[in-house]
């Protein structure tokens, strides 16, 4: 990859990140108004969002938006992940390494809310977060796969 284009991509990644960490870890105006609750504390995989669409489908049509958006939104955060990652490093062009710095990051992410409760952010935490992040960043590898296939993006061996 050429200087500029490395550069570029790198920036992107890194802006990426910011941005990640922004909507995850920063307290917004909903978290400083809830106050911390054992009860949005999930580490059972599957069970909150199972119980969230199986509430939205059968006693409250309301929370149906919320629970796709949700569910989207987690799968959607990482997806530029698995793109950008094998972009900036030839190391990251495996999707088992893909898929461990997902995991890694995600799971960062979810410890650092559960701090962040003891200091009044309110934030989630929750292990269906870190499981559709991780399959986020899986489905950003695949299109990144399917963009060198095609030569849109070109994979060179020395990066």
């Amino acid at each position: 990859m050429r200087p500029i284009r490395r550069e570029i991509v790198t920036t992107t990644l890194v802006v990426y990140l910011l941005v990640v960490a922004s909507i995850t870890v920063i307290p917004t105006h909903v978290s400083r108004i809830r106050s911390p609750h054992s009860d949005h504390i999930n580490l059972i995989p599957g069970d909150y969002s199972l119980r969230c669409y199986r509430n939205a489908w059968s006693t409250n049509t309301d929370l149906k938006g919320f629970c796709v958006i949700n569910t989207v939104g987690n799968v959607v955060l990482f997806l530029p992940l698995g793109v950008l990652l094998p972009l900036v490093s030839s190391r990251f062009r495996l999707l088992k390494r893909v898929l461990v710095f997902a995991c890694c990051l995600s799971l960062s992410i979810e410890v650092i809310q559960f701090v962040l409760r003891f200091f009044g952010n309110a934030r989630a935490v929750d292990i269906d977060d870190v499981i559709l992040n991780t399959l986020g960043a899986c489905l950003g590898f695949a299109v990144y796969k399917v963009l060198v296939a095609s030569r849109i993006f070109r994979q060179d061996e020395r990066d």
